[in-house]
């Protein structure tokens, strides 16, 4: 029986080829723009991890707050839990800084003083304590006297993580339109070799032969163009990303953030392959019920 059945498989793929060739082509794209979101998805998460690793305060001191109480502010907040390091920057050290790198503005502070820049405390919070809610509790706590203003560049981190939220939404309702695209795709091309065999499998059906026994060869059919039609797509994800991640990562300047545009991992990758062998399958039972409940 299990000859039988490999024979009748083996004979449908070589005699429609060209059906099963565009099968697996489907399932291969389908698996490539899967592979190509979920990469782009990884990457996006650990840009928001670094940023979150460096959640960064800075704390404006009033001008006329004396240096003592500038530094006993300092160890006060040093002393906190959620607080990694605290450094003082002083006037004059925020004016050498901002010559150093903009160096148009050299001219201007010397004519000014560097009274013009205020003093400040520059805060790392630490890695348990770098969410956006507990960035704006930590900024809530400290802010007022002795601080003019504070400041914190993850303002933005909480919109970005809403944009991400909305974008594993987005891409999981795009995920599921395009396998049942793919499934579609599948089994009306297999329709199409269950119609060319129709004579067969009537006869197999006239006969007595189950729809498990008539099914099974058409499901191992669909077996193999998952697998071929999966790794067909892997290859090209791991292709795209050979090709574009040095251009990505200097046009975005991903490794400065500390994150870097990674190929999926092995976990994602069975998945994937998993999923295009479930839907080679799908699409091919499919097809064979169709079939099935129209034959005499």
């Amino acid at each position: 029986m299990i000859q039988h059945i490999l024979r009748r498989t083996l004979r449908s793929l070589k005699e429609n080829f060209s059906l099963n060739l565009v099968a697996t082509g489907v399932i291969g794209a389908t698996v490539l723009l899967a592979g190509v979101y979920l990469s782009a998805l990884q990457t996006l998460d650990r840009v928001v991890e670094s940023w979150d690793r460096d959640a960064h305060v800075s704390a404006y001191f009033q001008p006329e707050i004396e240096v003592e109480l500038r530094f006993a502010t300092k160890d006060q907040i040093a002393a906190r839990q959620e607080v990694a390091t605290v450094s003082y920057v002083s006037e004059e050290d925020a004016a050498a800084y901002l010559s150093e790198r903009v160096e148009e503005v050299g001219p201007i502070l010397e004519e000014l003083g560097p009274e013009v820049l205020p003093a400040s405390l520059e805060i790392t919070l630490s890695q348990g304590h770098a969410t956006p809610a507990e960035i704006q509790a930590f900024v809530d706590s400290i802010d007022g006297p002795p601080f003019e203003h504070v400041d914190y560049g993850q303002d933005w981190v909480q919109r970005f993580h809403t944009f991400l939220t909305l974008l594993r939404g987005l891409g999981l309702v795009l995920g599921v339109l395009i396998s049942l695209a793919a499934i579609f795709l599948v089994g009306n091309t297999m329709h199409l070799v269950a119609y060319a065999r129709r004579a067969e499998l009537e006869t197999m059906k006239l006969v007595g032969a189950t729809w498990g026994f008539t099914a099974l060869p058409f499901a191992l059919e669909g077996c193999v163009q998952g697998l071929i039609g999966g790794g067909m797509g892997l290859l090209g994800v791991y292709a795209l990303h050979q090709v574009l991640v040095a251009r990505l990562e200097d046009a975005l300047a991903l490794a400065l953030a500390g994150a870097e545009l990674s190929f999926l991992g092995a976990g994602w990758a069975v998945l994937l392959l998993g999923a295009s062998v479930l839907l080679g399958v799908c699409g091919c039972l499919w097809s064979v019920t169709r079939f099935w409940r129209k034959a005499p």
